[in-house]
């Protein structure tokens, strides 16, 4: 090119951003890692979050469920923004609010405060998203270009891994900074904010539509959102609240369903609010096409051109992505409680385990671009995709609670490495034949899909799982012995107090209740999150059971002297954590069983995704357009 020979000071301002190409890849790529990152950072960071402010379970979880309903709803609509006002200015709009929301969040003092910052948070994510995408298409071409999507890809699944790590470790150890460590988790993304900003203002070639006469489509705004918005909800809150019958009311400020409902409890027999969101959100949707169809047929611009399913490459790529998000997502979710449930980790440790997956994905990705060369995009999404398969299907055979992690390598290693050959170059297809003015807006339609596909999948294969797992638990539950054993053990140790001894016994007689305490632990469907135990929630009912208390004071242990409450604890605890061990053990079992099924059922999704990536077009690359 000429500006290799001419003198820098005589190149164009298109001639300079064109050298610093791969310095804005960086920084997109660094802004798709704070979207993701942030979005598995929250889930480790849960219970601190809950515990600083005291809050109700319900309301905690909507700093969770916040961010993935504003990101999914809005993210059509800011791609065609970006479109028609410019995707490197709305790449910068997003990182900015990204980070004020970051901000506000890390620096909350209160719960609603939180759940606000987190839905700013959540809009900017949304605003960052689709950009990204279309400044990668607009800045790359021919062999470049599938490199470049590689890159983009690899760090997609790298930072699925890192949330979880990073967060795990800040959480650990950021207590020598300040007590409520989870901040730490939301306050690091402000300098890396304020770097993508800087750095994307000086690199970033600005591109947008030249035709467009720059008028927002309102009624396909509020459509799209109101549809896609209640959508991800029911299907993110389902398993929570009950697919058909109510599982726990349902409260958002003044708004409780059912109405005057006393705590937790649900008079039984009555229906579930979510079909009825689904129901919802299905006909806004359908109102949405009817909209967009009516005013393009009239030639009115439109917030989604439905004309651009006239691409093969785009309609059938946004089947494919939806298909294979439905699992892809779902196996994350299982994994990652398989190894702090049924193995008794902790979210770091977790995050660790999951490392020769990233590894895989690193290397994968970018050897993907090369593969999409010189066989075209499409073998190279199949391929990836029946490696995911093949893995998730392995690793369906291996799930136990007492196999050693080292048997988990190779199928992570399979795994990371169709992840990395198809989920960048599947986003290069869907994108290949749109034409240039229309990239945020396609970008946008794939990222949402991807988004709702997520949500659907993690609930269904949620589901499956918490099915499965209470079913399969009772049984180990009422079968096992972990109270007896603890009372012998009580029974035969000279060293305790007679106090100690005698509430050993107490427990061990209301063995029954303690059991049934830890089957309405397995009822509590909230207490299925990747980082709530439900042996913890359980152990913590048993130790609060009132019959165990008032005969413990018949039989004169006084348990309003702190001081003999603390000797208690320091002689049983040995036998406390062998107890919780115990019960773990028939705990993990039965998780164990339900993992290993909702892992084949994440490897039928994935299969049916590689066999409608069949159906995508494989046009190889022009060697012109590596000059173009």
């Amino acid at each position: 090119m000429a500006s290799i020979v001419r003198n820098n000071a005589t190149l164009t301002s298109e001639e300079r951003h064109y050298q610093r190409r791969w310095i804005a890849l960086l920084l997109l790529s660094l802004g798709l890692t704070l979207i993701i990152v942030d979005s598995t950072v929250v889930n480790i960071a849960f219970p601190s979050i809950r515990k600083t402010f005291n809050a109700a379970f319900t309301d905690a979880e909507w700093v969770n469920s916040i961010y993935s309903l504003v990101f999914g709803a809005a993210l059509i609509m800011w791609g065609k923004i970006a479109d028609q006002y410019g995707r490197r200015n709305v790449f910068i709009a997003g990182v900015a609010v990204f980070v004020l929301g970051s901000l506000g969040t890390g620096l909350s003092q209160s719960i609603g405060m939180t759940i606000f910052w987190r839905a700013v948070e959540g809009m900017g994510a949304a605003m960052m998203s689709p950009a990204t995408l279309s400044i990668i298409s607009a800045t790359f071409k021919g062999r470049e270009r599938s490199l470049a999507f590689g890159i983009w890809g690899g760090t997609a699944g790298i930072a699925a891994v890192l949330g979880p790590i990073l967060g795990g470790w800040l959480i650990t150890y950021g207590t020598a900074i300040t007590p409520e460590s989870w901040r730490l988790a939301f306050l690091i993304n402000v300098p890396i904010g304020i770097i993508a900003i800087l750095g994307s203002s000086w690199s970033i070639l600005e591109s947008r539509e030249g035709t467009s006469s720059h008028r927002l489509d309102w009624p396909g705004i509020v459509f799209s959102t109101l549809g896609l918005s209640t959508i991800v909800f029911a299907s993110i809150e389902g398993q929570n609240y009950g697919w058909f019958a109510a599982k726990r009311p349902f409260a958002l400020g003044p708004i409780i369903y059912p109405a005057g409902v006393a705590g937790n409890a649900v008079p039984p027999g009555t229906v579930s609010f979510i079909p009825f969101v689904f129901l919802f959100g299905l006909l806004m949707l359908f109102a949405f096409v009817l909209v967009e169809n009516w005013q393009e047929h009239r030639g009115l611009e439109t917030l989604f051109e439905f004309s651009l399913f006239k691409y093969r490459s785009f309609a059938f790529g946004l089947m494919t992505v939806l298909i294979v998000s439905l699992g892809e997502f779902g196996t994350i979710l299982v994994i990652s409680i398989f190894f702090q449930l049924a193995s008794g980790l902790n979210a770091f440790q977790t995050g660790l385990r999951f490392l020769p997956f990233a590894g895989a994905v690193l290397i994968a990705a970018p050897t993907a671009g090369a593969l999409a060369w010189r066989l075209g995009a499409r073998w190279v999404v199949t391929c990836g995709m029946m490696c995911e398969a093949a893995a998730l299907f392995w690793m369906s055979r291996i799930l136990y609670e007492n196999v050693s992690f080292w048997y988990f390598v190779p199928p992570f290693i399979l795994y990371g490495i169709g992840v990395g050959l198809a989920i960048a170059q599947l986003a290069n297809i869907v994108l290949s034949d749109i034409p240039q003015e229309k990239f945020g807006l396609a970008s946008g339609a794939n990222n949402t899909i991807r988004q709702l596909g997520a949500s659907l999948g993690i609930a269904v294969i949620g589901g499956v799982l918490f099915g499965l797992f209470v079913s399969e638990s009772r049984p180990l539950i009422d079968n096992s012995t972990a109270f007896e054993d603890f009372g012998q053990r009580v029974a035969a140790n000279p060293n305790i107090s007679p106090q100690a001894r005698t509430f050993g016994a107490s427990i061990v007689s209301f063995g029954g209740v303690a059991k049934q305490a830890l089957e309405n632990g397995l009822d509590n469907g909230s207490a299925f999150d990747a980082n709530i135990s439900v042996i913890d929630t359980a152990i913590q009912q048993i130790s609060a059971i009132a019959p165990a208390k008032l005969a413990l004071k018949f039989q004169g242990v006084d348990l309003d002297n702190p001081a003999t409450v603390r000797q208690i604890q320091v002689d049983l605890t040995p036998d406390a954590v062998i107890l919780g061990r115990d019960l773990e053990a028939a705990l993990g079992e039965g998780f164990s069983t339900a993992g290993r099924t909702a892992s084949a059922v994440a490897g039928v999704f994935v299969l049916l995704g590689a066999v409608s990536s069949l159906l995508l077009p494989n046009a190889k690359y022009r060697r012109a357009e590596a000059s173009a």
